[in-house]
């Protein structure tokens, strides 16, 4: 199979634009010799990249007991300056605090002020390298950059942790994760990362495209390269696309049942349950609140489920807040298994036949109950269940709560006061959802001249053998949400 566009062996990736921030380990563990094999490394590696303002923007952070920024997106105009600067890279040597790196790559390089692009949809890149275990936790600080749309690459050295480097990385594993004898071995595998991240900036960029461009997508010209079921063919990607956004699409059309399960227990207090209320009135806004549309029901738990409203038990918008208003802040234990039961008895065994049903957990806690059961029950209704974990509470017991993949539906913040900045996310990813749930087993085709795709919830026996008989008609109408997940979750790469 071929790479990314004029990706060969001593050429750059054409064309790319894309922020790429390295976090390199800067241990006692290392050496200053082999430091300096990882000073070669990342040259051998900023070397291919076109680096410009309007192109490629790299940043450096190196890390041991604490995180230091050595430079940041918007440090260096080319990478002569980069390479100079990595030239003369210091060594820092200490501990290995791996997610205090992660923590520090995220909110201060990861960011607008940092020259960060995220906000005009340039893909986000991190590329980790370390050569051990870490002295500290690191797997929701990568969740956190993962559910922020920040591809991690994780690089192993020597007597690097395996299971480590997969709690860091982007899924799959096998396009993310290297791990390498030897520092002197890191050179051998400079060609596959840059090609692997020329790549993963290639199909972030398509999905992009896809997202930003509505629901209606015509093939007019064949200028791109796209794959199909492991197969190259010449497509079109120069859409003329109506000017929809998809949110207006699913404000206009959806049709869902959502279930919000706050967490009422002793341990948020009266200041933090007011940033939720503030939250759960900004979030119900977002949606379009009528009997045939979208219903929305809430239930608070603390040692035992409390039934606040139904599914629609309100008159219009406004009652629907004056009911947040008076929502009570309830205290005592957390048995979040048994508030997830009730929610299934009360609420969706009452919901709407063929609608889609979404479940939203706001948590801080560890539950004092199973909470494996209950989701799995619930889940076996067809509901979707998103988690929002605020603080240090269990992630393993979440993970069994919330649906997967948990990067798109486990969200976990420090502090109630973060939850505002979760609203836009958490509706995109809800909207998603209750459009694929809508969609069912149908399967859209996009059809170009020479590239044909297969959308839709279908194997990939089915892909295959549908995929030799399929003729190239164009233009055919597809939703961009379903196409969106086919690309990014596997049915077509």
């Amino acid at each position: 199979m071929k790479g990314p566009r004029g990706l060969s062996n001593g050429t750059r990736c054409p064309n790319t634009v894309a922020d790429i921030v390295f976090l390199v380990d800067g241990s006692n563990s290392i050496g200053p010799a082999n430091f300096q094999q990882i000073r070669e490394f990342l040259s051998s590696l900023v070397e291919k990249f076109e680096v410009t303002p309007d192109r490629i923007r790299v940043g450096l952070v190196q890390y041991s007991d604490t995180p230091y920024t050595e430079f940041s997106l918007s440090t260096y105009q080319n990478k002569e300056e980069i390479l100079s600067y990595i030239k003369n890279l210091r060594y820092k040597t200490g501990g290995t605090f791996t997610g205090k790196g992660l923590e520090f790559m995220l909110k201060q390089h990861f960011v607008e002020k940092a020259g960060s692009r995220a906000q005009q949809n340039v893909p986000q890149i991190a590329i980790v390298i370390t050569d051990g275990d870490s002295q500290d936790e690191v797997k929701s600080q990568a969740q956190e950059l993962r559910q922020r749309g920040i591809k991690i690459f994780a690089i192993g050295i020597k007597d690097a942790n395996e299971t480590l480097l997969r709690q860091i990385a982007s899924e799959p594993y096998d396009q993310h994760v290297y791990s390498v004898s030897d520092f002197a071995a890191l050179q051998g595998i400079s060609q596959s990362v840059i090609w692997k991240v020329c790549t993963a900036v290639e199909e972030t960029q398509k999905e992009v495209i896809l997202m930003s461009r509505g629901n209606i997508l015509h093939c007019k010209t064949i200028n791109y390269s796209c794959k199909l079921l492991d197969l190259d063919i010449a497509g079109c990607a120069d859409f003329d696309a109506h000017n929809l956004e998809t949110q207006k699409f699913f404000m206009e059309t959806a049709q869902a049942d959502i279930v919000l399960l706050v967490d009422s227990s002793g341990s948020i207090g009266e200041s933090d349950f007011e940033e939720v209320r503030k939250f759960l009135h900004s979030f119900v806004d977002s949606f379009n609140l009528r009997p045939d549309k979208v219903r929305v029901g809430l239930a608070q738990f603390s040692d035992r489920p409390y039934q606040e409203f139904l599914l629609g038990d309100y008159s219009d918008k406004r009652d629907l807040h004056q009911k947040l208003n008076d929502l009570i802040y309830r205290r005592g234990g957390t048995n979040t298994g048994l508030a997830l039961t009730f929610i299934r008895e009360n609420y969706f065994r009452l919901a709407r036949q063929n609608v889609p049903g979404i479940a939203i957990v706001i948590t801080d806690g560890e539950s004092n109950d199973d909470v494996e059961e209950p989701s799995q029950r619930l889940r076996n209704l067809g509901v979707s269940i998103f988690v929002i974990r605020v603080g240090t509470g269990d992630m393993e017991k979440l993970h069994t709560i919330a649906n997967t993949p948990h990067e798109e539906f486990l969200f976990s913040i420090d502090n109630y006061k973060e939850l505002q900045g979760l609203k836009e996310s958490l509706r995109n990813k809800v909207c998603f959802t209750v459009t694929l749930q809508s969609q069912g087993n149908i399967f859209y085709l996009v059809c170009f001249p020479i590239c044909v795709y297969t959308m839709g919830v279908l194997n990939m026996k089915t892909l295959k053998l549908l995929q030799k008989h399929l003729l190239a008609l164009c233009p055919i109408t597809v939703n961009s949400y379903l196409l969106l997940f086919v690309l990014k979750y596997g049915t077509v790469y």
